[in-house]
């Protein structure tokens, strides 16, 4: 068994040269969609697509990585030691696995959360077709921080902005809440969701579309990082308790299961994550969940979010100040430290496998 770090990469080329590298040595249908710009030192950015398996399959497991752009090196990371240790994950007769590498390759290569049009991607996925009807305090934040004009000013004129801002606002956690939660009307300001389907959104689609023909039961796992204890995989479902989505993946794991909405950080949402594959595809019932990985103490890192969303909406990102900041946002995102990524790629091997084995019950559940 190869084992990590050798899974894990340092630029979006090495993570599509290794994803590619195990997706031919599993013997598995390899496919790209070009994203029409390239990254910071002129390299080109892709999708990448695996699929394993049967082919059409009644039962697929789709696990995304780069959802959120520059936290894709972990689950890129998974996803190749998957395609290198296929044999210690057991696909039924009618089971396919489908990776879909990078989903936003654009992010992951400049060091956004965003893609290239500032869309988070994951809230266009829930919300481009029934747009969030965005938390009152955003305009007053947006208006106040005036992100724009971050850089002009000193430090300390940043740092009283922001204790102004706790202040006017009722606190960071209120603050958090209201950023987090998201909006369409500003498409420069933070937490964008778009207001039609975004370059991710159409190519999951159309993949989607074709893989999942004669599918009747969809797995979602998509990969997160940078909330959590450090290298600890949270399992999360969007799902209420009690909803039959949310009981499968607390089954097939063996453990509670994390449902957002009590931290700032992870805001709730009222849609079950990926169900809107069902619109796509007829005949098809989608279980997701989500699997996020800690990282740093965020509350020493609050300030990297909006610095670095201003050198790469309003400023340079490739200025050395905008690099710093850049480096510093990767590393909140991709700690990349060995005793790190094995913890990742453990817990990411452990929850696919429990995934697949999930297959077995839930088609024996009544209708």
């Amino acid at each position: 068994m190869i084992t990590p770090p050798a899974f894990f990469s340092t630029t979006v080329t090495e993570a599509d040269r290794q994803f590619a590298d195990a997706a031919r040595q599993a013997g598995a249908r390899l496919e790209t969609v070009p994203h029409p710009l390239s990254g910071p030192a002129g390299e080109p950015l892709q999708v990448s697509i695996a699929r394993v398996g049967a082919t059409p399959a009644a039962e697929v497991l789709l696990v995304l990585s780069g959802t959120h752009g520059i936290e894709g090196f972990a689950g890129a990371g998974i996803q190749t030691g998957i395609l290198r240790n296929l044999t210690r994950f057991s696909l039924g007769d009618e089971t396919a696995l489908l990776l879909v590498h990078l989903i936003n390759p654009w992010g992951l290569a400049w060091n956004r959360r965003e893609d290239h049009e500032n869309i988070d991607a994951f809230r266009n996925f829930l919300y481009c077709d029934d747009p969030v009807i965005p938390d009152p305090l955003y305009d007053a934040i947006d208006d106040l921080w005036d992100l724009a004009h971050l850089a002009d000013r000193t430090a300390d004129e940043n740092t009283a902005l922001k204790a102004e801002a706790l202040r006017r606002f009722g606190g960071e956690a209120r603050m958090i809440a209201a950023v987090r939660r998201g909006q369409h009307h500003r498409p420069r300001g933070m937490t964008y969701h778009g207001r039609a389907p975004c370059w991710s959104r159409q190519v999951l689609e159309a993949q989607l579309r074709w893989h999942l023909v004669g599918c009747r039961r969809l797995s979602v796992l998509d990969i997160h990082t940078g909330f959590g204890a450090y290298g600890e995989g949270l399992v999360m479902s969007y799902d209420p308790v009690g909803d039959p989505r949310h009981e499968r993946i607390r089954r097939w794991t063996g453990e509670p299961i994390y449902v957002p909405g009590d931290d700032a950080d992870i805001p709730r949402h009222d849609k079950s994550p990926y169900g809107f594959i069902a619109d796509w595809v007829a005949g098809v019932s989608v279980t997701a969940a989500i699997l996020e990985f800690g990282t740093l103490d965020p509350d020493e890192h609050r300030d990297l979010f909006p610095a670095n969303h201003h050198y790469h909406v309003y400023g340079n990102p490739m200025s050395e100040q905008g690099r710093r900041v850049g480096a510093r946002y990767r590393r909140y995102f991709y700690p990349e430290e060995p005793g790190w990524v094995e913890s990742v790629w453990r817990r990411g091997a452990e929850v696919t496998g429990a995934m697949l084995t999930g297959f077995g019950p839930w088609a024996s559940e009544r209708p």
